[in-house]
C-alpha cells in the first residue's frame, strides 16, 4: 500500500500549523490511505534558534567578518554577545512557546536580553509596557532578539533566510528554472543541512513510497526543492509532488522542464483529487509532469473535503512573535489559531485585482452552518485550542450569521476573526451577534479609499458602505483590519492624496485599528491582467516565462514617481497606527512641488456615522433575537440583568408578559421568530400600535441588554 507523508518547508508563520496539509490530509484519510504530516517548517526554526545551532554561527562569524571589506558595528556587537544570546536564546524560545511565562518580567527588566540595533525601534519602553502589559511587552522584546540573530544568520549562513520565508526573491516571477538551479548546484548551507536531517528523520519514521510538499507562497520553494534533491539523491524510490499557492498560481504555464530533474508531479488548484490519482495510479488530473500538464474536469466539493487534520504536528513548538504593539496587527504572528475554511471560493469574485480566473477564487461553495460547527469542534479536540483563524478570501456574512447563532446554540466559548467584505449586510445587530459567538477582528479590503477606483476595480462597495460596517464592527467591540492599495491603473496623484484624507478620517472615528498599504500588483489570472487595456494601461511584458508567470508589468502616463508616494502613505499610516498625525493635513506626508490638498471634505466620515442602522428599521421579514440574560418579572415590570450588572424597567402588566413571552421564543435559537410575528403577539397584549412601543427608548435599552434584529 502507498503511503503518503505531507510536508510543510521552510518558512511559514511560526505560531500556528498551515491548514494545507491538514485539510488534504483529513480527504485522504478518510479515503482509506496511509498519511501522516509533517511541519518541517516550526521544526527547522526550533532547530536554528538554539544553542547549538547558534554557536556554530558564531564560531563562523569571524572568518565571515575578515572576508568583508565593510564594517558592521552591530554584527560586531551581537557577536561580542554572543555568550549571553547562548545562555538566554532557550530561555527566549520557551517563553515564546508559552511554555514559561513567568521569565517575563525578568525580560522587561532591562539586562536580561542581549540588544542588538532592533531594540532601537522600540524607544519608550514605559510606553509599550503601559499598553501592552508585562508579557504582551517580553514577547515584543523577544521579536527584536530573534530578528537581530537573523540579521547576523543573513551574514554569515545565507542571505535567503528569514523566519516567515526562504530565498523568496529567487522564486518571484522567475523567467527560468536554470536561476533556481545555479543555486541547486552549491553545496548545502548548514540551514538547510539541517533541513536534511530533519527530513531524514521523518523518512525514517514513517517509510513514505510518496512525499508531498505544499507550498503556499514563494518563501517556500527553494527549501521545498533542496528536499526532494536530497530524496532524489539518497531516496530515488520515492517519489515527490509540489503542490499548493505558489504552482497553482506562478507554474501554469511552465514549459521549461527542468524542475522534474528534482520532482516527479507538480499538482495545480485542490490537491486532494489529484493526490488520490497518484496515490491509486490512475489517470492524472490537474498534474504537471515531465511529459506535460495533465488537465481533466472533476472536482470535490467543500462537503467532501470536509474537516481538516492537525493531528500528529508538533504543537508544542509552535511559538508567537510580536513586531508591534497594535493589538489587531499582532494577530496574524500572536496566538495559536486554527485556521479553516468557511467555505471555498468567494461568494463575490468580481473585484479586478484578484485572481478571479482561478478555482480558489472563482468556485464558491460552502457548507450548513451546524456542519462546519460540527468540524470546529472536532478540531478543537485535535489541537486543544479554541481560538479560531478563518482564512476565506471573504466570508459570506449569511454563513457567518449562521455560524454565530450555531455557535451560541451549543454554548461554544471559542474566539475567531476572518477576512469579509465591507458590505451593507454587516449592520450593528449582526456584529452585535458575531461579537457575542467569539469574534475578535475583522480584515476587510478598503483598497483606493476612492469610491472612483473602487467601481473601476469592481469592489462592489462603496466608502459609506465601509463606514457603516466599520461602525457596527467598532460599537460591537470587534477590532478591524484593513487593506490599502496604491498605484491602481489610472489612480491619480490627488486620488492618492484624497485616499489618505478617507483613510485618516476613519482612524481619527476609530472605525480602524490596523491597516497595511502595498502596491497594486497586475496579474495574469484577474480581470485587469487579462484586460490591461480596459483599465488603461499597455503591457510590456506580453511573452511568457519558461517557468514562473503571475506578475505583469505594465507601463502607464502616471505623471508622478509612485515610489515616493508609497513611502508617504506608508510614513502617515504608521502614524496612526500610534494615534499620531491625525490633525496633520495629508498632503504635508508627500514630498513635490505639485502637491496640493485633499478635496475630500473634512467631515466626509462623520457624516456618513450619523446615519441610521438599518437594524433599527422596522421589517417584518427580520428575524429577532434574544442573547442576553434570561429577565425576570417585577411588580413594575421587568428586571434585566448584564454580566456587570442590572436594570429595571418599568411596564404595565401586560407589556411586560408581552415581552417575557418574547424574549422567551426569541431566546429559543432553534426556531425563528420574526418581528412580524412579534407584532402580531403585541395585538394580544395591546390595543395600541406596534410601532409606537417599537421606537420607543425602552425598546433600545433592550437592545442593548441581547434583543437582536437580524
Amino acid at each position: 500500500m502507498e503511503k503518503l507523508l505531507l510536508i510543510t518547508p521552510p518558512f511559514v508563520q511560526p505560531n500556528t500549523p498551515y491548514p494545507a496539509t491538514a485539510y488534504l490530509k483529513g480527504y485522504l484519510a478518510r479515503q482509506g490511505f496511509a498519511v501522516e504530516q509533517a511541519d518541517l517548517s516550526i521544526e527547522l526554526l526550533n532547530r536554528i534558534f538554539s544553542r547549538d545551532f547558534l554557536r556554530q554561527v558564531f564560531d563562523a562569524y569571524p572568518a565571515c567578518r575578515a572576508k568583508s571589506s565593510q564594517i558592521d558595528d552591530n554584527l560586531d556587537r551581537i557577536h561580542a554577545l554572543a555568550p549571553h544570546y547562548l545562555d538566554t536564546v532557550e530561555c527566549v524560545m520557551r517563553f515564546l512557546r508559552n511554555s514559561d511565562n513567568t521569565l517575563a518580567t525578568l525580560m522587561v527588566g532591562g539586562d536580561f536580553l542581549p540588544q542588538g540595533s532592533r531594540f532601537e525601534t522600540v524607544g519608550d519602553l514605559d510606553y509599550f509596557f503601559g499598553t501592552l502589559g508585562t508579557t504582551d511587552c517580553a514577547r515584543m522584546l523577544c521579536t527584536l532578539y530573534l530578528q537581530d540573530l537573523s540579521d547576523l544568520i543573513r551574514a554569515v549562513i545565507t542571505p535567503h533566510f528569514e523566519i516567515v520565508r526562504y530565498g523568496e526573491q529567487l522564486s518571484l516571477s522567475i523567467p527560468s528554472f536554470n536561476l533556481l538551479e545555479q543555486e541547486l548546484s552549491q553545496p548545502r548551507n548548514p540551514i538547510e543541512e539541517e533541513l536534511i536531517r530533519l527530513l531524514e528523520d521523518k523518512i525514517t519514521a514513517y517509510t513514505p513510497t510518496f512525499i508531498g510538499f505544499a507550498l503556499p507562497f514563494p518563501g517556500n520553494l527553494l527549501s521545498a526543492l533542496r528536499c526532494a534533491q536530497y530524496i532524489r539523491e539518497r531516496h530515488p524510490e520515492i517519489r515527490t509532488i509540489f503542490g499548493g499557492g505558489y504552482p497553482t498560481t506562478e507554474l501554469r504555464q511552465m514549459s521549461d522542464p527542468g524542475i522534474f530533474r528534482y520532482v516527479d508531479y507538480i499538482v495545480l488548484d485542490d490537491g486532494e483529487l489529484p493526490l488520490e490519482r497518484i496515490l491509486q495510479g490512475e489517470s492524472l488530473i490537474h498534474t504537471y509532469t515531465a511529459e506535460g500538464y495533465h488537465a481533466g474536469e472533476s472536482r470535490i466539493t467543500h462537503a467532501q473535503r470536509g474537516c481538516p487534520d492537525f493531528s500528529g504536528l508538533p504543537h508544542d513548538l509552535y511559538f508567537s512573535l510580536s513586531e508591534v504593539p497594535n493589538p489587531m496587527h499582532r494577530l496574524w504572528s500572536d496566538g495559536r489559531w486554527n485556521k479553516m475554511m468557511i467555505a471555498h471560493g468567494c461568494y463575490w469574485a468580481r473585484c479586478a485585482f484578484c485572481d478571479t480566473s482561478l478555482e480558489y477564487i472563482a468556485r464558491y461553495e460552502s457548507v450548513p452552518a451546524r456542519q462546519f460547527v460540527d468540524w470546529m469542534e472536532q478540531v478543537m479536540k485535535q489541537t486543544g485550542s479554541r481560538g479560531f483563524h478563518f482564512v476565506d478570501e471573504a466570508a459570506p456574512p449569511k454563513l457567518l450569521k449562521e455560524i454565530s447563532l450555531e455557535i451560541l446554540r451549543r454554548g461554544l466559548k471559542v474566539s475567531w476573526w476572518t477576512n469579509i467584505r465591507f458590505e451593507s449586510s454587516y449592520t450593528g445587530d449582526l456584529a452585535q451577534l458575531m461579537s457575542a459567538a467569539g469574534c475578535i477582528a475583522v480584515s476587510g479590503g478598503l483598497e483606493t479609499a476612492s469610491d472612483r477606483l473602487l467601481g473601476l476595480m469592481n469592489k462592489g462597495v462603496t466608502i459609506e458602505q465601509a463606514t457603516l460596517a466599520m461602525r457596527s464592527f467598532r460599537d460591537a467591540g470587534i477590532m478591524v483590519h484593513t487593506y490599502l492599495m496604491y498605484g491602481f491603473p489610472t489612480e491619480t496623484l490627488q486620488e492618492s492624496i484624497d485616499s489618505l484624507e478617507v483613510v485618516r478620517q476613519m482612524f481619527r472615528a476609530e472605525l480602524i485599528d490596523s491597516a497595511f498599504w502595498h502596491r497594486y500588483a497586475m496579474t495574469i489570472h484577474s480581470p485587469s491582467g487579462r484586460e490591461p487595456e480596459r483599465f488603461g494601461v499597455r503591457m510590456t511584458n506580453p511573452s511568457s516565462h519558461s517557468f514562473a508567470n503571475n506578475e505583469i508589468f505594465f507601463s502607464e502616463k502616471r505623471g508622478y514617481d509612485i515610489d515616493r508616494v508609497g513611502e508617504s502613505l506608508r510614513e502617515a499610516l504608521s502614524n496612526y497606527l500610534f494615534g499620531n498625525g491625525l490633525n496633520r493635513p495629508v498632503h504635508k506626508w508627500f514630498s513635490g512641488k505639485e502637491i496640493k490638498p485633499t478635496t475630500v471634505e473634512d467631515t466626509l466620515i462623520t457624516d456618513q456615522l450619523i446615519k441610521p442602522d438599518s437594524a433599527r428599521l422596522f421589517n417584518e421579514k427580520a428575524r429577532l433575537v434574544w442573547i442576553g440574560v434570561r429577565p425576570s418579572l417585577t411588580e413594575r415590570g421587568i428586571m434585566l440583568y448584564s454580566h456587570s450588572g442590572r436594570k429595571a424597567l418599568s411596564f404595565s402588566e401586560p407589556e411586560a408578559e408581552f415581552l417575557m413571552e418574547t424574549l422567551s421564543r426569541s431566546a429559543d435559537l432553534d426556531r425563528t421568530v420574526t418581528l412580524g410575528e412579534i407584532k402580531e403577539l403585541y395585538a394580544r397584549y395591546s390595543e395600541e400600535p406596534f410601532l409606537v412601543f417599537y421606537h420607543a427608548k425602552k425598546w433600545d435599552i433592550l437592545r442593548e441588554y441581547g434583543l437582536l434584529q437580524i
